[in-house]
């Protein structure tokens, strides 16, 4: 006998805080899972009652629906159960969902609901367009998950550099974005994982080069003559305390309050990957912190005046878009300074964290330490830089020549 149960996977739970919901089947000790292609906060369901709580909007709808597919699949095996003494859990599945594999697009827009949130936007934005260049290209065309293969991407990634003259990173991340769904469909056994296609295909990438600056260049930038008030000081300023305190990116500086700082340590939970660094503030970081001190500041109060003091920003999509924005004008104002002071260099703020990353190597800083420091979630990541150093040191030997 199965046993045929609806069953929210918490173990799955997204950053949304939302959980997918299968059709489980067991069959002599045997699960077998498959996805409703549904979402739900744990908080709605009912496990003893297998529904949805009256609390969530449409419940009564969605029950019905979940009711259906219940008593569907019980009957399909008590037909099949009747017809033939041996069945496995494999075949009550496609009787009831059938042989046929989902179609990609359906699926794959489905899949990043869970990333529409105002912690993920940025990687809700990123599927999106990898999905939405992908559908123009299909054009209607009748495309499943099995249909991505080898040739397929081949195929596709030739198109984007036809049509969009997109570059080898560009399309990389592009295919990163569907790996990730085939991966998911794997996982809800959904896709077969031996015809997953990114098992053989190997996805492009192109090294980008760093840029950074020498000492003598920051020594020009920190010398480099400002009018006091303006925001090109602020800007140049902030960029020079990133040189100097952990290649720390703009988005953690422009959120950091005086409750962050002890007097000798800068300790915050960075944005982007949300690890919790604590750097202590070398002399020149001290000098450019004190410079920003005010009276009246509380514990509450920005650090640095790069944000407005006094704006309120309710949810995380628009202080990202106010970082955003602060971000465009820095990097405006560093170019400029740039070329005044003779900079050929393409200068950005993120190359203060290059720059901060192979002046720390360059000192004897141990790697493992620079990859900490930069909160960086695998050494390979920090590597990047301490091959920089190392050809640095090559090219250095050439006195010997």
């Amino acid at each position: 006998m199965a046993t045929i149960k609806l069953i929210l996977r918490k173990e799955r739970i997204n950053k949304a805080g939302e959980a997918p919901l299968y059709l489980r089947i067991i069959k002599d000790r045997k699960p077998l899972y498959t996805s409703m292609n549904i979402k739900l906060a744990p908080k709605f369901w009912n496990d003893d009652k297998q529904e949805v709580k009256s609390s969530y909007k449409g419940s009564g709808r969605l029950n019905a629906f979940l009711k259906d597919r219940l008593s569907k699949a019980h009957n399909k095996y008590m037909d099949m159960a009747t017809s033939s003494n041996t069945v496995r859990t494999k075949d009550i599945k496609e009787e009831i969902i059938g042989k046929s594999s989902p179609l990609f697009l359906d699926y794959a827009f489905n899949y990043i609901k869970g990333y529409k949130t105002k912690d993920n936007s940025r990687t809700f934005k990123r599927f999106r367009t990898a999905l939405n260049k992908l559908k123009a290209y299909l054009n209607g065309r009748h495309f499943t998950l099995e249909d991505m293969t080898i040739l397929f991407l081949r195929e596709y990634e030739q198109h984007l550099r036809d049509k969009y003259g997109n570059g080898v990173n560009t399309i990389n991340t592009d295919l990163k974005s569907f790996r990730r769904i085939l991966n998911q469909a794997v996982d809800e056994e959904l896709f077969p994982y031996e015809k997953n296609p990114f098992l053989r295909y190997k996805l492009p990438w192109k090294q980008t080069k760093k840029v950074f600056l020498t000492e003598d260049e920051i020594k020009l930038f920190e010398d480099y003559e400002i009018q006091s008030g303006y925001k090109r000081e602020l800007h140049r300023d902030i960029f020079i305390f990133a040189c100097y305190v952990g290649g720390l990116r703009i988005s953690d500086i422009c959120v950091l309050k005086w409750v962050n700082f002890d007097g000798t340590h800068i300790t915050c939970s960075t944005i982007k990957t949300g690890s919790v660094v604590s750097i202590k503030v070398p002399t020149k970081g001290l000098e450019i912190i004190n410079k920003y001190k005010a009276e009246g500041l509380g514990a509450e109060d920005y650090l640095f005046p790069v944000l407005d003091r006094d704006a309120d920003y309710p949810n995380g999509n628009l202080l990202k878009m106010a970082i955003n924005s602060k971000n465009v004008y820095a990097n405006k104002d560093l170019k400029f300074i740039a070329k005044k002071i003779g900079l050929t260099k393409n200068i950005s703020f993120h190359t203060s964290r290059h720059t901060w990353a192979t002046r720390a190597l360059r000192k004897g800083m141990r790697i493992e330490y620079v990859s900490r420091l930069m909160g960086h979630a695998s050494i390979r990541t920090t590597q990047i830089y301490a091959k920089i150093v190392n050809e640095d040191l090559d090219r250095a030997m050439g006195v010997f020549d």
